[in-house]
């Protein structure tokens, strides 16, 4: 089976991303008579707007210079920009991990237990996705 370009697999991505931001403005459009779920309204709309704007850009940038795409693709198989993009995603996991737990600090210091669960599982999960998935590229590898 031939692999496929990394051409196409942007443009299905960036296709996805403008599918799933028209399905959060719809969903925000027949959410907006509900005056409970306002707020809900505002964030789906405005979010999904913002989805459907960088899907779209990002299509047409891809489909009107296809050398360009080209030059991309290339660009991203190179070895030393592998590298690069696996240490700025290594270190950025723990600057995550410690944005979180100073906003863990904070709840509790706020005593808001709600959120204090929130973020230990949004922690969790963090963690929990790091060592799955650094499990499963050893044994790729």
């Amino acid at each position: 089976m031939p692999k496929k370009s990394l051409f196409k697999k942007s443009e299905r991505v960036f296709m996805l991303l403008v599918f799933i931001g028209l399905l959060m403005l719809t969903a925000g459009s027949l959410l907006r008579g509900n005056e409970v779920n306002n707020r809900l309204f505002e964030f789906l709309g405005g979010v999904g707007g913002a989805i459907v704007a960088v899907g779209s850009v990002s299509l047409i940038r891809l489909r009107a210079n296809p050398k360009s795409a080209k030059e991309q693709e290339i660009s991203d198989k190179d070895e030393r920009n592998i590298k690069i993009r696996e240490k700025s995603a290594y270190s950025s996991f723990f600057v995550t991990l410690i944005a979180l737990s100073i906003t863990e600090l904070v709840f509790v210091a706020l005593d808001n237990v709600t959120a204090c669960f929130v973020t230990t599982i949004v922690m969790g999960v963090h963690v929990l996705t790091y060592l799955l998935l650094l499990h499963f590229n050893n044994n790729k590898l």
